[in-house]
């Protein structure tokens, strides 16, 4: 496994667990795209900014990923994970349980890995109304 990458994500990892927008963003190459889970994708760093920003006044997160593939096909890799733990929604002072699939892909840009494509969804069926 690629152990660049992989410590990409464990940076992504230490990034959300922070609400620390500045370090998630600076994960990301030129030109990303970020497609959350009940949202239209955000495209381009300043919107994925935007989109980072308002996760981390919304919600605190402390999640742990897995990496269970890594798969390079030169400039570009695909990196299946999954993450675990919980989550506050702060306007209502609760606490949930987290649990999400994410497909990452990233690109190599001036020798780097970057994340340039981003998609998770929950694997928590949404509460019976």
């Amino acid at each position: 496994m690629n152990q660049d990458i992989v410590n990409v994500i464990q940076a992504y990892e230490t990034a959300l667990n922070a609400s620390d927008t500045e370090a998630a963003i600076a994960l990301y190459g030129e030109d990303p795209i970020f497609m959350p889970q009940y949202s239209a994708a955000l495209n381009g760093r300043d919107a994925v900014r935007l989109g980072y920003d308002h996760v981390f006044n919304t919600l605190k997160l402390n999640v742990t990923f897995t990496v269970h593939e890594v798969v390079e096909m030169g400039d570009l890799a695909y990196v299946r994970t999954t993450s675990a733990g919980k989550t506050e929604i702060l306007a209502k002072k609760t606490i949930v349980k987290e649990g999400n699939n994410e497909l990452f892909i990233f690109r190599k840009e001036q020798g780097h890995w970057k994340i340039h494509r981003y998609l998770f969804a929950s694997t928590n069926p949404p509460a019976a109304e």
